[in-house]
């Protein structure tokens, strides 16, 4: 990576910085002219004589000169604002282009880095400075050449008019220079050493910051907010004496620029005055550089600025070199390569070690070999080196010394494309991508793109510019909606198998009941396929069938009918007897919606359902007001949270007082309204709702229907002969609620679906539905257990001839046993290193090697 921030610049953009100043040098006589022709418009049109005045052959009176002059001056106008204009937008350009290229270099170095090196360094450091820090890097690439040549060329033409209408005007014009050049940078050096300081001050809060998200969990169970909070005030105070030191010399800078600005018309006007007073010099001439100093101002101030900025963006510049170029960072060819080579036999260590694992842990002169297509387990405790040993095999971490090898390979030459596709690695920390399951499953196939979709009209003219883009600052051209699914290293034909063949490995891994329950709960677009929508209304007909016919099964559901109130329902479904097509869209948020406003004003609902609101909330206020938080009373029996009480009570009291309606605002009205909602009868059984009211209901949900439903796309109406795209499987399978006054209800009816999917052959559908479940950021809606076999179906689902498995099933229980069997009988004819804390497991293995400390201390 280059030190330099001007090689940098120079390196990867001399070519258009070159074309920047060339366009720069032609603005220069136009800039000249602009300066000199209001002295000929004032000295020579205005005041002139000797007319008419021969130009270019034709004869000019004295106004059609002056309008010759005036439209000429217009038009060097309109040139120097065009160049200007193309220039900034060519700079913009051309800065965002270098940023793009930076920011992406710096990301393929984090790619790069070993992985001890990712103990020495944190992400709260290394996310600011791909991001915000570079910002201004990018903003200055632009600017780097452009800026001094054009705004230094203005100040040397405007200086050098000065001086050809006066030597002593020109003398008093650069009089204050050399003090400024002086002055400026040495104060400009103690603001570069705070800036620094302060980066690296941020730097620091951003990791506290996102190391106390992390372990928020942490801080709440130890009551460690109030040390976490005086840690981050301390850095903020840091952080504010820094950058109140930077202001006060910033704008001492600035003092000192516009006082010593503000001295050179001093002398303008005494000199000039005196000059036009004894008759050396013209009154247009005096204005013209009068003029001139105006424009020269601006030049001279961007150039200090210039200097200030180019000293900020080299600090921050210099911050980023310093974490990114680390002296063992791996070759670029490790990464990008695209290497075909197969490993093929024997793991080998020949006096290998390594230091810098977790907790300094060393792994000293082991050497071992595991005959290709067995299996070998490596034993010891966390600290023994196990974990660094397999991290060695599967080429992760370097040897300090020795060579690690695999047949006749040294993994440390080799690259990614080799160890990532010839080896599956599963250690104990694993990692969930934010995606699907299925993005998750395939994740260890996506290597490179394979099948390139086919693009015509703007959609090919988007991709095009996209791939110019991309050449143009050195990024990849890979195409994100290609087929990335390398379904030959699967060892599948289609899409179809190798969904079927990752379904197998979730029954292996004892996941696919998991996926199954996924599925249930997820949602699915029937467009993408008829025939899944199909079997899922042939089992919600049989499911009514069957709860209509069992006198059991009918007291335990009560399906959705457009003539009847769904107790088990809240009072949003029964009005509305629909949901908002937009998923992202809660019943919550339905009042809210301007047709839902107005049908609920039309009808006369608004005032009815914010008199329920009133009564839950004084009944819940009644009953909940004197209960703790802690209690748990509240959150089972009441749908108002601790928080919300102070503020029901102050609606309750304003709705109670004199004042009533008119006291209410609209959001408190809004609030009322939700409240009403959200009311399930059969759960709360509150005595708000009367058969009148249940009637009334009903008759609103015909209007609904019929003015809101059929006239708008915001809502889709339940209707036993659709499927309903924003309810989930589950709904569109029973197509009503579980009674909610049973208790065993809910269980019963699961059983019930259960048995009917899997006789309509429906259960795999639905768990393959279940890979498009969304695990959200980094797994976070899926268990610990649910996140590590995940993973391992994915390393398995590479087919690679080595797997290593570290820390995996290493319980006791039968569902371990089991799982453990089934992997080494997948693995069967393959090379299987497995890692596990136990003797007793790793006696399942014919070989084992047994690590303590660092060392091979017992083999077998």
């Amino acid at each position: 990576m280059e030190k330099s921030l001007f090689r940098f610049i120079w390196k990867y953009s001399a070519r258009q910085q070159i074309f920047i100043i060339l366009v720069t040098v032609f603005t220069y006589p136009v800039v000249y002219f602009l300066l000199e022709l209001p002295k000929l418009i004032v000295n020579d049109a205005v005041q002139g004589d000797n007319f008419p005045r021969d130009i270019l052959g034709f004869d000019f009176d004295q106004i059609p000169y002056l309008v010759l002059l005036c439209f000429t001056f217009l038009g060097l106008v309109v040139v120097s604002n065009g160049l200007k204009f193309y220039l900034n937008i060519y700079k913009g350009r051309l800065g965002e282009r270098m940023l793009r290229r930076l920011r992406f270099e710096l990301f393929q170095r984090v790619l790069r880095f070993r992985l001890p090196h990712f103990r020495k360094v944190r992400s709260g450091e290394i996310i600011p400075m791909i991001t915000s820090e570079v910002e201004d890097v990018g903003g200055y690439i632009g600017e780097a050449f452009a800026l001094p040549a054009y705004q230094g060329g203005m100040l040397v033409v405007q200086i050098g008019f000065i001086f050809m209408q006066d030597p002593l005007l020109g003398l008093a014009a650069i009089s204050s220079y050399p003090i400024q050049g002086y002055v400026i940078p040495l104060l400009q050096k103690r603001v570069i050493l705070l800036s620094r300081k302060r980066v690296k001050n941020v730097r620091i809060i951003a990791d506290k910051v996102g190391e106390s998200i992390t372990g928020v969990a942490e801080i709440h169970a130890n009551d460690a907010a109030a040390w976490h909070s005086a840690d981050i005030s301390d850095r903020l105070y840091e952080n504010f004496k820094i950058r109140y030191e930077i202001f006060n010399r910033k704008f001492l800078i600035k003092f000192l620029n516009n006082f010593m600005n503000q001295l050179t018309p001093f002398f303008f006007y005494l000199i000039g005055g005196y000059l036009v007073i004894q008759g050396n010099l013209s009154i247009g001439a005096l204005l013209a550089v009068i003029a001139a100093y105006k424009d020269l101002a601006g030049p001279w101030k961007l150039l200090l600025s210039f200097y200030q900025m180019t000293a900020d963006v080299s600090v921050k510049y210099q911050t980023v070199v310093e974490n990114f170029d680390p002296s063992d960072i791996y070759d670029t060819e490790r990464l990008t390569a695209d290497e075909d080579v197969k490993l093929d036999g024997d793991v080998k260590f020949d006096s290998v070690s390594f230091s810098g694992g977790a907790a300094g842990q060393e792994v000293m002169d082991i050497s071992l070999t595991v005959p290709a297509r067995t299996e070998c387990a490596i034993v010891g405790p966390d600290g023994s080196g196990r974990s660094e040993v397999l991290q060695l095999a599967a080429g992760l971490v370097s040897a300090s010394s020795g060579k690690v090898l695999i047949g006749d390979y040294d993994l440390d030459k080799l690259t990614d494309s080799t160890l990532g596709r010839e080896i599956a690695y599963v250690g104990g920390a694993v990692h969930v991508w934010t995606g699907t399951i299925r993005d998750n499953l395939y994740y260890g196939l996506r290597h490179r793109p394979l099948v390139l979709p086919e693009r015509e009209g703007d959609e090919l003219k988007q991709y095009k510019r996209r791939v110019n883009e991309a050449n143009q600052t050195r990024n990849p051209v890979y195409d994100l909606a290609a087929d990335w699914n390398d379904l030959t290293a699967a060892g599948v034909k289609s899409d179809e198998e190798l969904d079927a063949k990752a379904l197998e490995l979730l029954e292996t891994v004892s996941l696919d009941n998991d996926i199954y329950r996924l599925g249930l709960q997820s949602r699915f677009d029937p467009s993408m396929n008829d025939a899944f929508a199909e079997k899922i209304l042939n089992v919600r007909k049989s499911l009514a069938g069957r709860i209509a016919n069992e006198p059991k099964l009918s007291g335990l559901v009560e399906l959705w009918n457009p003539d009847s109130f769904n107790a088990s329902a809240s009072l949003a479904e029964n009005l509305f007897f629909a949901v908002p097509s937009d998923p992202e869209i809660t019943m919550d948020q339905v009042p809210d919606l301007e047709e839902v406003k107005t049908f609920l004003a039309d009808t006369g609902f608004d005032q009815k359902l914010q008199e329920i609101g009133l009564k839950i909330a004084e009944t819940m206020l009644e009953l909940f007001a004197n209960v703790s938080g802690d209690s748990g009373l509240l959150g089972s029996y009441s749908f108002i949270n601790q928080d919300d009480l102070p503020e029901f009570e102050r609606i309750v009291r304003i709705a109670k007082s004199g004042q009533q309606r008119p006291g209410l605002t609209d959001s408190d009205r809004s609030r009322l309204t939700g409240l009403a909602f959200k009311l399930v009868p059969a759960r709360h059984r509150l005595g708000v709702m009367t058969d009148e009211l249940r009637d009334e209901v009903i008759e609103a949900r015909k209007r609904f229907l019929e003015s809101v439903v059929k006239t708008s796309d915001s809502f889709v109406a339940f209707d036993p002969e659709v499927y309903l795209p924003p309810l989930t499987i589950e709904d569109n399978l029973l197509f009503g609620r579980a009674r909610v006054d049973r208790r065993d209800a809910r269980r019963r009816i699961d059983d019930v679906i259960r048995t009917i999917v899997e006789e309509t052959g429906l259960r795999y559908p639905i768990i393959y539905a279940g890979f498009g479940y969304h695990v959200g950021v980094s797994g976070s809606r899926l268990s610990a257990g649910q996140r590590r076999r995940i993973a391992l179906v994915r390393g398995l689902l590479k087919n690679a001839k080595i797997t290593i498995l570290d820390d995996i099933a290493t319980g006791l229980t039968e569902d371990d046993k089991a799982l453990r069997e089934g992997l080494r009988q997948f693995l069967s004819g393959k090379t299987f290193l497995y890692g596990t804390s136990n003797a007793e497991i790793a006696s399942e293995f014919d070989q084992r090697f047994v690590l303590d400390q660092g060392r091979i201390s017992d083999k077998a």
